[in-house]
């Protein structure tokens, strides 16, 4: 088992990017959910390939997990997935579809989350110059969410933190689905009655992993605005 620190640009939606040039390929969606058995169980993936060289690809599935200061565990979970094709080639210009079927446990009751990877694989181009190859990964997040799941969002504390001008706000979520927060709003008031909101790209930038597992728990430190004083009891609204 591995610990990372990921940073997320949408919900619970990871890019890794080793050394790759701008709009090499593209994979969508980066995120979605499935059912844990039935036809939700299964989505389609696309890979463009907008190079001038086929790409040789494989297609991975880790389950993850966070802890409360979102340091991310992943764990290679390949036998919970039916993945077609499982390595591809696609050719310059071209679109492949890859089919990801969801196979493990169906009585889940808690939501499972993955990274289905779709990584690049090195080859050797006797033509190149230079030893040294691009490869781009792509980590999209698959949320298997149970039927009727629901989110339990609760703010157990918001504080002045340890390192000056910062919060900590600890949320839990006690449902069994689990608690995106990528794309909500957070108002903060303080003790004097100023207001802090904070949405958008600041706020995912801010958050790092902004997911609240299901039956989990985080603890976030948000830096205060310039003015807004820390002045206790901080309350906060998150819509």
């Amino acid at each position: 088992m591995t610990s990372k620190r990921t940073l997320f640009a949408a919900l619970a939606a990871a890019v890794t990017l080793l050394c790759a040039p701008a709009q090499a390929h593209r994979v969508y969606p980066m995120s979605y959910e499935l059912a844990p058995v039935g036809s939700g169980a299964a989505t389609v993936l696309r890979v463009d390939n907008t190079t001038e060289r086929p790409l040789t690809l494989e297609v991975t599935a880790e389950k993850r997990t966070w802890d409360e200061q979102g340091n991310e565990m992943r764990t290679p979970a390949d036998e919970d997935f039916l993945i077609l094709p499982p390595q591809l080639i696609v050719e310059p210009g071209k679109t492949q579809a890859i089919r990801v079927q969801y196979v493990g446990d169906p009585t889940i009751d808690q939501t499972a989350m993955y990274v289905i990877g779709v990584n690049q694989v090195p080859v050797t181009d006797p033509t190149a110059g230079t030893g040294v190859q691009f490869v781009i990964n792509f980590g999209t997040a698959a949320y298997v969410v149970p039927a009727g799941a629901k989110t339990e969002l609760k703010i157990v504390s918001v504080a002045a933190a340890s390192t000056p001008g910062t919060m900590e706000v600890v949320l839990e979520n006690s449902g069994a689905r689990y608690a995106p927060l990528g794309s909500t709003t957070w108002t903060f008031t303080n003790g004097a009655g100023q207001k802090m909101e904070l949405s958008g790209d600041p706020l995912r930038e801010t958050l790092i992993a902004s997911v609240v597992p299901s039956g989990g728990r985080r603890i976030f430190t948000v830096p205060a605005a310039e003015g807004f004083a820390l002045t206790a009891p901080i309350q906060l609204v998150i819509k």
